[in-house]
């Protein structure tokens, strides 16, 4: 019982203390395994995909040659039925060696041929595009024979004058009368021109006659060559039909390596093929042999590289297994501790709420203090301000008060001289003075009293009004000059009272700078708002003065800063003024300029239309 309530949670299991050892054991063993498999997997597929990607080529190359040369098949089988022709080869009177020369060259010209010739009952040339090969004699080749006894001739033979590659196409000529041969009409094509025409566009090839010699290739070194030796039959067939010169033939290095589905891996290492996959195809027609060749370098590459991406996907996957194992395993463990920590947990809840509700309370009340402390000091600012003011108020209201007992005085001498309009005069002047005195006592009422800090569209001129009439007689005394931009048609996010208390402080700070300066002038004027901020207006105070240190300009609305002689002010006047713009929604900045400093009063103003 003891030992339950001391170790409240169930014991690890096997698998939670054994899974890391398990990831390792399955890491070293069936890894090993699954790349093997994997390269086997993707050799085989490499291989079929360059196997299908030759073989498809194969196809295309077969496809073109046997459409390049039934091309030229079909000319002799065109010129055999040539009336006109068979006509002047049958009739010694109408024989003319020259008639029947133009017209083949025409042939051979139109049908860009090598060569067209008319052969003899006994084999030799009669007529020929070529004048070389007149007088020749062809009695011995195949195609000649095969024409002779009526069949369609065609044989690839070296010439027998230049020693030119071509392929021979024949067909007999018969008299129109009797029906017995006559002559036989040939067209040779070049194979070498036809090779640089169409073999060249393919994967590298070869192609053999019946006997394994290379007659054509995109390996120059490839071509006549024999992929094997031939017998005494082949050889003593050769010199009968002249199909060569020579019966003695390079044996084409190639070493089948092993053989897969439709194809052979071989080694061609005299002719910088190390291993290659070769495939092949059979024209039964021209007994020929087409072979093409893939390089196995780029599978081998492609093999390297999906069996490393394979592995890594192994052990990403066996790794999120394990993590996931794990994690659930974690998770298991966790939920029997979480069970047994409920209840601690709960009350842990409940006591972080309380305690929560009480800092958002004492948090609610300090906000609340901070910001009628705020409020109070605000407007200790401005009965702070209206001390400043007074000398300047007493002067402006004496002054009207002078005047006033002055008129009186008149107006009773003219009453009691019975000229009641001259003392008419006097109490219109004395009601003007009175009503000037009234808007300076209403002026300072307004600007004395608590407000709160509700913000509302206002024209800030009527601000600036008030502001410029409470320091006027300091203005005047001082000899300062005002240049002031009507902003009448513009209105701004603000509180009019506390608007006023920053221009005042402004207005104030800019005559303070200017007691030393012999040019006195302040410049008040605004300016629309950037294409980017269209709804701000930004209103500039300017001075004359001796300017903000630059040193001064970072601390300039810090708390208690102040660049005054000590005891003249408490260094608030440009924070209190800050904060009250900033909770107008704007900001004030200062900077100096060429006369002297300017700030700037940035607030939201409201579309214009």
């Amino acid at each position: 019982m003891t030992n339950e309530i001391d170790n409240p949670y169930p014991p690890r299991s096997w698998l939670q203390n054994n899974i890391k050892f398990l990831y390792i054991i399955t890491l070293i063993i069936v890894l090993p395994l699954w790349v093997l498999a994997s390269f086997h997997v993707f050799t085989n597929q490499a291989q079929q995909n360059l196997r299908q990607v030759i073989h498809n080529d194969l196809l295309l190359f077969a496809d073109s040659l046997e459409s390049e040369l039934e091309k030229y098949r079909s000319i002799p089988k065109m010129l055999m039925m040539d009336v006109a022709l068979t006509d002047s080869v049958s009739n010694q009177h109408l024989f003319n060696s020259t008639n029947i020369h133009n017209y083949l060259q025409h042939i051979r010209t139109t049908t860009n041929s090598d060569e067209v010739f008319l052969l003899g009952t006994a084999g030799q040339t009669l007529v020929s595009t070529n004048i070389d090969n007149e007088g020749l004699n062809y009695s011995h080749t195949p195609f000649f024979q095969d024409a002779m006894q009526g069949r369609s001739g065609g044989f690839f033979t070296m010439g027998v004058n230049a020693g030119i590659r071509g392929y021979y196409f024949s067909e007999s000529l018969s008299d129109p009368s009797s029906g017995d041969v006559i002559g036989v009409i040939v067209v040779k094509v070049n194979m070498a021109r036809l090779e640089r025409s169409w073999l060249h566009r393919f994967t590298p090839m070869m192609v053999t006659d019946e006997y394994q010699i290379v007659i054509a290739s995109s390996t120059a070194s490839w071509l006549f060559t024999s992929r094997q030796r031939l017998t005494d039959t082949q050889k003593q067939r050769i010199k009968l039909t002249h199909k060569y010169p020579t019966t003695s033939f390079p044996i084409l290095p190639i070493e089948v390596i092993r053989n897969i589905e439709g194809a052979d891996i071989v080694k061609l290492p005299k002719l910088g093929y190390e291993r290659v996959l070769e495939t092949s195809y059979f024209l039964p027609d021209l007994a020929w042999t087409l072979y093409a060749h893939g390089d196995l370098k780029q599978c081998d590459l492609a093999i390297q590289r999906n069996t490393g991406i394979s592995a890594l996907l192994f052990i990403l996957v066996l790794s999120l297994a394990y993590v996931a194992i794990q994690r659930r395993l974690q998770l298991n463990e966790t939920f029997a501790r979480r069970e047994v920590n409920q209840h601690r947990l709960q009350q842990a809840k409940a006591l972080l709420e309380t305690r929560v509700a009480e800092r958002t309370q004492a948090l609610q009340a300090s906000n609340q203090e901070l910001k009628q402390t705020q409020q109070e000091l605000i407007h200790s600012a401005k009965l702070a301000t209206l001390g400043q003011l007074a000398t300047s108020v007493t002067h402006e209201i004496n002054q009207p008060l002078t005047a006033i007992m002055a008129l009186t005085e008149n107006a009773e001498q003219w009453l009691a001289r019975a000229q009641p309009d001259k003392a008419q005069e006097k109490l219109i002047q004395i009601k003007t003075l009175a009503h000037k005195m009234g808007l300076i006592t209403s002026h300072l009422k307004t600007f004395g009293r608590k407000t709160d800090a509700k913000n509302e569209w206002i024209c800030p001129q009527e601000a600036l009004d008030n502001a410029l009439s409470l320091l006027q007689s300091r203005i005047k005394e001082e000899g300062v000059e005002t240049m002031v931009v009507d902003m009448s048609s513009i209105q701004v996010l603000a509180n009019g009272v506390r608007l006023e208390q920053v221009f005042i402080n402004l207005l104030t700070n800019s005559l303070d700078a200017m007691k030393e300066s012999p040019c006195k002038r302040i410049s008040i004027c605004f300016e629309n708002g950037s294409p980017e901020n269209v709804k701000q207006i930004s209103i500039y105070v300017s001075d004359t003065g001796s300017g903000i240190d630059s040193q001064h300009l970072h601390h300039l609305f810090d708390p208690f800063f102040s660049t005054k002689d000590i005891g003249v002010g408490l260094g608030l006047g440009l924070t209190i003024s800050y904060s009250i713009i900033k909770t107008m929604g704007g900001d004030l900045s200062a900077k100096n300029s060429a006369n002297g400093a300017v700030f700037a009063v940035q607030l939201q103003a409201k579309n214009r239309h």
